[in-house]
This record gives C-alpha cells, sequence and structure tokens, in this order.
C-alpha cells in the first residue's frame, strides 16, 4: 500500500509543478513578447536540434539513424526486455540468462562457450558514433530498491570539419533481493571519427572496456521458504555458496578506415546553372578493418562446501579453493570490396555487392599452462539489388579455411516483395550451413575440476526457412529450423550430442493498436521443439501492453499511464551451473505457467522523459511459484524509477 501511496504522491507533485509553469508562462508574457514572435520563428529549438547515429560494419555502409525520445514502452529500462526479447534469468538484472526463443546464431569467430551475460555486454558492433553540429549528451538514470542503480551516459562533440569526438560510459549495480545475488557491470567507449566533407575518405577508431562481477549464490538452500512463504525477508534465506563469483573483463579497439573511388556527386550544367547531383554509377570503395579485443573470465569460489559441490557428480575436490580462468586475445585484419549503400539509397544503385577476407588469430590461455592458437581465414561476399521496383534480393555467404572451425559455412538468401500504396511487405528467407560446436564441449580442463573431457563431436548441420509479412501493422513471421548433431549439456552436466534432427516449428505475431487516446500492443510467440527431451523453451510466450496516451497543459506534459504483462507456458527450464557459467537439461522442475504484472506511468517534458513503475504487482496475489530457473526465484513486487534526458549544447 505504501508503494500505492508513493507513486500517486509523485504523480500529483508532477502534475502540480507543470500546472504552475503553465499559468506563470501565461502570466508572463507581455504584449512587447507577442511582437517578437516574427523574430523568433527563425532561431532552432534546441527541442528540435538534429542528431543522428551510426554503427560500424565491415561493407563501410553506414546507416544514419535520428536520435529520437519516444516514451512509449520507455519503462522498459532491462536491456533483455527490449525489443521483444525474453530470457530466463537467475532473478536479477544483469545475471546469467537463457534466450527463451529459440534463435541459430552462426558467426564465423572463434567462440570458446556460449556467454551467458551476453545481453548486457558492450559490443562493438554496438557502438553509436554521433554525428551532431553541437556538442551532444545523453544521460539515463534508474533506481530500484535496495541501492540498485544503472547510469548510462552519452557524450559527442565535433571539433573540426569532419571532426567527432564521444565518450560513452555506464554503470550498472543490482544488489538483488536475495544473499550474494548481486550483479556489477561498469564500462566505457570511446571513438574518434574523420569523415571528409566529400565522403571520399573516412577514418574511425574505436576503444571499449566492460568490466562485469556477478555473485554466485548457488540457489536457495531450501526452496519452500520461498515457495511456502515462511520467511518475508529474503535477505536471511540461506542460499547454497557463501564465497563464489563470475568475474569478466573485456576490452579492444577497431580501427577502420574506407576510399571512395569514385566521388559521391558529379557536376550538371543545366542551362547556365552548374549543380552537383548523385552519381548513377557507384565504383565502391575499400574498406580495411583493424579488430583487437581480449577477453578474460574466473570463477572464483574461496571456501567451496562441500555438500553442495556433491550435487554436481563427480565434478570438483573436496573443497579446495577454486580459481578457474580463460583468457582469450583476438586480433583480425579484414580487407573489404564493396559498393553497398545504406537501405535508404537501394534504389539509387539497384546492384550492390561486396566481397571480402578476414585473416584472424585467436590464442586460448586455460589456467596458467594451457595455450592454443588458431589461425583462420574467412573470404565472404554479398549481393543484392532489385528485380523489379518492389521486388529485392539478397545473398551472403562466408566459408571458414583453417583454425578450429575450419568447414565452417553459411549461405543465406531471401526475398523481399513491397506491394500496395503504404508499401507493405512479404518475405523469404532460406539458410543452409555448418557450425562447429562452441570449443568447450570438445575440450574442458582446469586444475580445480575431477571431471574433464576430450571429445570428438561431429559438426552441427542446419536448414532454416522463414515466412514474414507486414500488413497493416501486422507483423506475421513463421520459421522451420533443422539441425542435426545439436551438443549440449546434459543432465549429468556433461556435452553430448544428438545425431538425429532437431526440428523447430515458430511463429510470431505482433500489432500496435491505437484507438484515440488507448495505446495497445500485442506479441504472441509458439514454437514447438522435436524431441523436446533435448532441446525444451516454452511453447507459448505473450506479452502484452494497454496504456491511455495524454497530452496536457498546453502540450508540454506527454503522460502514459498503463499496465503491460508477459506470460510463458510451462517447460522444463534448463538449471544453472555456477562454476561453468552455462545451462544443462533438468527434468524435475517446471517453470512458466504465471503471469508478470507491472503498473506504469511515463513522461515527456520537453527533452526530459521519466518514468515510475511498479513491477511485478502481483507477486504476493497469484501463489509463489514465480521461479524460472530452478532454485532461483524472481525478484518480488519492487517500485522503480528512471529518467533520460537529452542536452543539446
Amino acid at each position: 500500500m505504501s508503494m500505492l501511496r508513493i507513486y500517486f504522491i509523485f504523480l500529483f507533485s508532477v502534475l502540480i509543478a507543470l500546472s504552475s509553469y503553465a499559468q506563470r508562462s501565461e502570466e508572463d508574457q507581455t504584449p512587447g513578447d507577442a511582437n517578437n514572435e516574427a523574430s523568433k520563428k527563425d532561431v532552432h529549438s534546441p527541442d528540435s536540434v538534429f542528431v543522428s547515429y551510426f554503427s560500424l560494419n565491415d561493407q563501410g555502409a553506414y546507416t544514419r539513424t535520428a536520435v529520437s525520445k519516444p516514451l512509449y514502452q520507455f519503462q522498459e529500462y532491462d536491456v533483455a526486455k527490449q525489443n521483444n526479447q525474453f530470457y530466463a534469468n537467475l532473478g536479477n538484472p544483469g545475471s546469467a540468462s537463457s534466450p527463451l526463443l529459440f534463435n541459430l546464431k552462426h558467426s564465423p569467430n572463434f567462440l570458446f562457450r556460449s556467454d551467458t551475460y551476453e545481453p548486457y555486454r558492450l559490443k562493438d558492433d554496438s557502438i553509436k558514433i554521433y554525428i551532431s553540429e553541437s556538442p551532444f549528451s545523453h544521460v539515463r538514470y534508474h533506481m530500484g530498491p535496495g541501492k540498485e542503480q544503472k547510469l548510462d551516459l552519452n557524450f559527442s562533440q565535433r571539433i573540426g570539419s569532419g571532426i567527432y569526438l564521444g565518450l560513452n560510459a555506464r554503470f550498472s549495480n543490482a544488489p538483488g533481493m536475495y544473499l550474494r545475488q548481486r550483479a556489477f557491470n561498469a564500462g566505457s567507449t570511446f571513438y574518434a571519427a574523420f569523415l571528409y566533407p566529400t565522403q571520399r575518405y573516412g577514418a574511425i577508431l574505436t576503444y571499449r572496456t566492460d568490466k562485469g562481477i556477478n555473485y554466485e549464490n548457488g540457489g536457495l538452500t531450501d526452496v519452500t521458504k520461498f515457495t511456502q512463504n515462511l520467511e518475508s525477508n529474503r535477505k536471511v534465506i540461506e542460499v547454497n555458496l557463501s564465497d563464489a563469483m563470475n568475474r569478466s573483463k573485456n576490452n579492444g579497439f577497431v580501427l577502420q578506415q574506407y576510399f571512395n573511388i569514385l566521388k559521391s556527386t558529379v557536376t550538371r550544367k543545366i542551362d547556365t546553372t552548374t549543380i552537383l547531383v548523385p552519381r548513377k554509377f557507384d565504383a565502391g570503395r575499400i574498406i580495411y578493418t583493424m579488430r583487437y579485443n581480449r577477453t578474460s573470465t574466473a570463477y572464483e569460489d574461496l571456501s567451496p562446501p562441500s555438500d553442495f559441490y556433491t550435487f554436481y557428480p563427480s565434478y570438483f575436490y573436496d573443497t579446495v579453493p577454486i580459481l578457474d580462468s580463460i583468457r582469450i586475445s583476438h586480433f583480425e585484419n579484414c580487407f573489404v570490396y564493396s559498393n553497398e549503400v545504406p537501405d535508404t539509397l537501394g534504389k539509387s544503385f539497384p546492384l550492390q555487392y561486396s566481397f571480402g577476407v578476414r585473416f584472424q588469430t585467436d590464442k586460448l590461455h586455460r589456467s596458467t599452462n594451457m595455450l592454443d592458437i588458431y589461425r583462420q581465414m574467412v573470404p565472404f561476399g554479398m549481393l543484392k539489388g532489385i528485380i523489379r521496383k518492389k521486388t529485392f534480393f539478397k545473398a551472403t555467404g562466408f566459408l571458414v579455411l583453417g583454425g578450429y572451425k575450419s568447414g565452417d559455412y553459411s549461405l543465406d538468401g531471401s526475398f523481399y516483395q513491397f506491394f500496395g500504396k503504404q508499401n507493405h511487405k512479404a518475405y523469404l528467407n532460406v539458410s543452409k550451413g555448418i557450425i562447429h560446436p562452441d570449443f568447450y564441449f570438445t575440450n574442458y580442463y582446469t586444475d580445480y575440476f575431477k571431471t574433464k573431457w576430450d571429445n570428438s563431436f561431429g559438426t552441427q548441420d542446419y536448414l532454416k526457412g522463414e515466412f514474414g509479412a507486414i500488413l497493416k501493422g501486422f507483423d506475421l513471421n513463421a520459421s522451420y529450423t533443422r539441425l542435426t548433431n545439436y551438443v549440449y549439456l546434459n543432465q549429468d552436466i556433461l556435452p553430448q550430442q544428438y545425431h538425429n534432427a532437431l526440428i523447430v516449428l515458430a511463429g510470431h505475431v505482433s500489432k500496435e493498436f491505437r484507438i484515440k487516446h488507448w495505446i495497445t500492443t500485442v506479441y504472441v510467440a509458439a514454437q514447438q521443439i522435436t524431441p523436446d527431451s533435448i532441446l525444451q523453451l516454452p511453447a507459448l510466450i505473450g506479452k502484452l501492453s494497454l496504456c491511455y496516451d495524454v497530452v496536457l497543459f498546453n502540450k508540454a506534459l506527454h503522460s502514459q499511464i498503463g499496465i503491460s504483462g508477459s506470460y510463458y507456458s510451462q517447460w522444463y527450464q534448463d538449471a544453472y551451473m555456477p562454476a561453468l557459467g552455462a545451462f544443462y537439461r533438468q527434468n524435475n522442475y517446471l517453470s512458466g505457467n504465471y503471469p508478470y504484472l507491472d503498473v506504469f506511468i511515463n513522461l515527456n517534458i520537453k527533452r526530459a522523459r521519466l518514468f515510475a513503475k511498479y513491477e511485478h504487482f502481483n507477486s504476493s496475489l497469484m501463489g509463489y511459484n514465480y521461479m524460472l530457473v530452478p532454485d532461483y526465484p524472481q525478484a518480488d513486487a519492487a517500485f522503480k524509477f528512471g529518467i533520460s534526458w537529452l542536452f543539446f549544447d
């Protein structure tokens, strides 16, 4: 009840302040001010300054995206919940997470093992390089119970003709509701970009550093204290691990340069006037990219309890302090010839292509005395174009030569058709390829484990077909995936390969409805996996959001108040192994069949956005069965607040 009281006091205070501001604005205006309106029309409002950003890609085709401040769904502060992503985590933002929607990812890069903290990592391809004529800053902050805090800062400035500098920094601390549940992340990225005014040449340098600490409590010792609500103070419930954590550190840099063979414009004389017009033929550009990054991870348990680790069959030596570390360094040179342009210019260049090769070296350090080096060459290419005015196609592929992943390849083809006056879209994608299992499935060794393995698994073969349509606001998608030789961790937490075909049928539908002041978004996903004894995910996932949208006080305040929720059908969610930082199969605990409901209010005042949210408010109303990962309950109801502020000077 106290949370609801705080919620309404906060809303009432904001409305009173805005009302007073609007009245003062009207009362303070003089007739002379009205006469000056004409002179003010040409003054560029700081609220409408155009700022855009782009991200790096090997083709040097930078799609510029305008910075905006949408209010709808602003309350979704957790990156793992944005854009219809669904994960099972350990009950705390930033903790180890397992995707709940099947998604086959194929990369030519060497991968030791899948990263369970991947949604929260800083990555080179997600660094936003801002383009602004004046200094630009963006501050985002949110807070929750138990000193939960998250701060993100973006700063960019142009210091000369075509020279841009920027800094992106973040800090996140989520202590959690249970003992030793803290998730901590801190990192930053720096970039310097020189974009020649004629766009003939450009050079971009980025540097990234990221650090994470995740305390591991091994789950609750006695889950009945949660399921029967025997103890309301979650901090006194005993956990399995008292001195364990997973630590990670990642840093690296990217240097990319491009040179356009021809100028982007040509001169044309019309009557007596000479003008510049876009070139009809693009001879392309040459792009060189150099990457280096080093990733270090370590599992540490200074006082491991023997009774807990006996749960993991024959894994550990008795109560020996554990410090298991892995370090991977990656160095890459990439050369590309391409005439690819952003999609917005696709009609200007009906045939686009890119061809390139990567030279990669990966060094794997395990414990203190093992070093493996893998070198590979990856040729790749892309071809896309227009068959008719509204029919597009795209084909991509790569092949890995040498190294652990030698022989891996991927071939992808897609067609998409636009039709109707509103450019409705239908598309078809087909993918075929071969993947090596993550390296640690084949070989894992540490001084602290009794259990070691050295397996010779066959490559995984996949075929995927996907069809979709975007029609009158409906987003419809259906897919078929056939995967053979799938490798996973079995119930004994040991690698196992399923040699037959794993079939995944999946689909989703989403739609946003706007009726007067009401906004409703519906998302439903379904998936069927055969056999589900090898891989099981929820057969049905649903997400619903309903809000009342209104503009008040002479358009000084844009506000939304609403309710949102998500639902998962029942499934056997994989259990979590802290020392490996991995999920493995189990068939004892059923997750799901429970709705998670939130109430929220979003506010937009000039360049500032605010949200107040009472998350999982139904936690004490529908029984204590909201545990996605076995032994790790989800968080109880909590009040959270956040703000986002844009600065253009």
